[in-house]
């Protein structure tokens, strides 16, 4: 009769490690063990073992169950709402640009998402949280804070704007033409929607399994609900300069107002040098408007027409409702007419201002 304790005592076992798989294997007796070791197939796992009389003992109990897999958690759920027509136009451009991990590998794909990410708040105007974005990223909380940019006056301007790139940059915030194209398009597709843009984006990540770096890019709205809006209440002018969304047109002769959109640094300090620049008779505005409106208007670069887009119309004699409706239907925080009467140009604070004040 077989006693359970002696089930339980240590059994005498001669093991070797097998050098094709790496496993522990367990032989019947020493000298089968010292056979495969000589062939060459095998190796001793205690090397002073040398046949001199000692066994491998591993312990054995009949009561060791072996372990099981333990369930993987269910993939973690978006917490972005996404837009259809926005899937469609970055599903074509991850295709034409090869930007997938079966084509770059996991890392990269990473790397190019997260730069479209980037690209999709900066065009989308949500600055704050695309500083979010880096600050999670690169695990560097001080990163979300806003920069104390320097006056545009200041004699060291340059310089310090120049530190203040250096300190905030990232192999996130470096463009190149594809992830770019894929955040910039998104954006676009949204109507500017920041959240959407990133939901979009993100849900590319969770499609191929990516759901913990999905998770900590949708992070960057924890903390804040609306971070984008009207920063310029708490900010003086000559500090901003960061996205700012504006309508530029033209007061006609019978007094109709006609104006297009335009996406970044409408603010006064950059757009009366672009204006001047750019916008030197009625014909320029008309072809801004025709061509539908552009990303920016800067005095030292050409400018990128959007060659799509609704212009605004209004009526100077009812200004204050214009002014209005650029702010509430096309978020502009400011709106620049050029007048064909006296040829001048006049703007407005959409926020503040409900008549027009002269630019130049």
């Amino acid at each position: 009769m077989i006693k359970i304790t002696d089930l339980l005592k240590e059994q005498e076992t001669f093991t070797a490690t097998s050098k094709k798989s790496g496993e522990t294997v367990v032989f019947k007796s020493k000298d089968a063990r010292d056979t495969a070791v000589k062939s060459g197939t095998h190796s001793k796992i205690d090397d002073k073992d040398d046949g001199d009389g000692k066994k491998d003992t591993p312990k054995v109990n009949i009561f060791d169950k072996p372990k099981k897999d333990e369930p993987k958690s269910e993939p973690s759920k978006p917490k972005l709402e996404t837009d259809p027509q926005a899937e469609k136009v970055a599903a074509e451009i991850s295709k034409k640009y090869g930007i997938t991990p079966e084509k770059m590998g996991e890392e990269d794909f990473k790397v190019a998402m997260g730069r479209a990410v980037y690209s999709a708040l900066t065009n989308s105007n949500f600055h704050s949280e695309a500083r979010e974005l880096i600050a999670v990223l690169e695990d560097k909380p001080e990163l979300s804070k806003r920069p104390d940019y320097p006056s545009i006056d200041d004699d060291d301007y340059q310089e310090k704007m120049d530190a203040i790139r250096q300190k905030y940059a990232s192999t996130y915030t470096e463009r190149d033409d594809y992830s770019s194209a894929l955040g910039r398009e998104t954006s676009d597709a949204t109507k500017w929607d920041g959240v959407k843009s990133v939901g979009t984006l993100t849900k590319q990540l969770r499609d191929n399994g990516m759901n913990e770096f999905a998770d900590k890019i949708e992070s960057i709205f924890d903390k804040k609900e609306n971070n984008s809006t009207k920063l310029r209440d708490l900010l003086p002018e000559s500090i901003i300069n960061e996205g700012t969304r504006s309508q530029v047109g033209i007061i006609g002769s019978n007094g109709k107002i006609v104006s297009a959109y335009v996406h970044y640094d409408g603010y006064p300090s950059n757009m009366k040098p672009g204006l001047k620049h750019h916008m030197k008779s009625d014909k320029d505005v008309l072809k801004l408007i025709k061509m539908g409106g552009a990303r920016g208007i800067f005095n030292d670069k050409d400018i990128e027409y959007y060659k799509s887009g609704t212009p605004l119309k209004g009526d100077s004699k009812n200004i204050e409702s214009y002014i209005k409706d650029a702010d509430m239907k096309n978020g502009a925080e400011f709106v620049y007419l050029y007048n064909v009467k006296d040829k001048k140009w006049y703007y407005a604070d959409t926020y503040k201002d409900t008549e027009l004040k002269k630019l130049f």
